[in-house]
């Protein structure tokens, strides 16, 4: 943890000063795009260098869980989610080629885990980004908990040096939807205040998601947190009681997503790759 303190600090020093400078190297796993928007619009804006990994195309098979704006196939649903993506970076100065997708479908990537651990992996490798930035496991959304899975296995089973880092996603509490703030907060989180700039921006990107505006009311967009990821047992449920996907009646339950977890898991460590736990 030692050699991690220097970056630490480092993140934190950029992240609040107003320049956009950074020459850290930083990548942010989202599961879905306007989860980056959400959770990392400051480190997009501070750090030149970001790239941006899309775990899903952001299209679920299940036509109930689109936006009421989408139209055609799954497939054009997910041509439209990729254009606004784009569009909304560029509010960042993130270019195309800073963009990665992996390719899963939405609600479902948690079946591709260890495929997806090792493509990550390679990414990692190839880029070998400073800090990495993603959602924490909190049961909010089932491909949220998979990017949390596939970031800390990733950097484990690869040559990364990465410091891990986690933004805020959402999560139930008492059976409502809690956002913006950690299920589980503690000493080393931090608490960006949005100046009027860094609020005009977010507000700007969040516009680009105009598929997804119903949901995006739910998200303030002055105030974002961070903290070193710690180290999370994938076998054990992140809270008691409902999670907000099963609260959402969503396809997935916490205790079939665990299962599949586990099995990704082993299949990684048991492969070729090796991978801790």
């Amino acid at each position: 943890m030692n050699s991690q303190v220097e970056p630490w600090a480092q993140f934190r020093c950029f992240l609040h000063r107003g320049r956009t400078d950074s020459p850290m190297r930083a990548m942010v796993i989202a599961a879905h795009p306007d989860d980056e928007t959400i959770g990392a619009s400051l480190v997009l804006s501070r750090f030149p260098q970001t790239e941006v990994v899309y775990l899903t195309d952001g299209a679920p098979r299940d036509r109930k869980l689109w936006s009421p704006e989408a139209r055609g196939s799954r497939e054009d649903y997910a041509a439209l989610r990729r254009r606004e993506a784009g569009n909304a970076l560029a509010h960042a100065a993130i270019r195309t080629n800073q963009i990665t997708w992996l390719g899963a479908v939405d609600q479902e990537a948690v079946f591709q885990s260890a495929e997806l651990i090792r493509k990550l992996a390679d990414i990692l490798e190839t880029r070998q980004p400073e800090i990495v930035v993603t959602h924490p496991y909190e049961g909010g959304h089932p491909d949220h908990d998979t990017a949390a899975l596939l970031a800390q296995m990733a950097i484990a089973g690869s040559q990364s040096t990465a410091l891990l880092v986690e933004m805020t996603s959402y999560h139930a509490s008492a059976g409502a939807c809690v956002t913006g703030e950690f299920l589980n907060p503690d000493a080393n989180e931090i608490v960006c205040d949005l100046g009027a700039e860094d609020c005009a921006r977010k507000r700007r990107m969040m516009d680009e998601h105009w598929s997804q505006r119903a949901v995006l009311k739910g998200f303030g967009i002055d105030r974002e947190r961070f903290r070193p990821a710690p180290a999370y047992d994938f076998a054990k449920t992140p809270h008691e009681g409902r999670l907000w996907y099963e609260c959402m009646e969503w396809p997935m339950t916490g205790a079939g997503w665990r299962l599949l977890a586990s099995d990704a898991i082993r299949e990684v460590q048991e492969s070729d790759v090796t991978v801790g736990a």
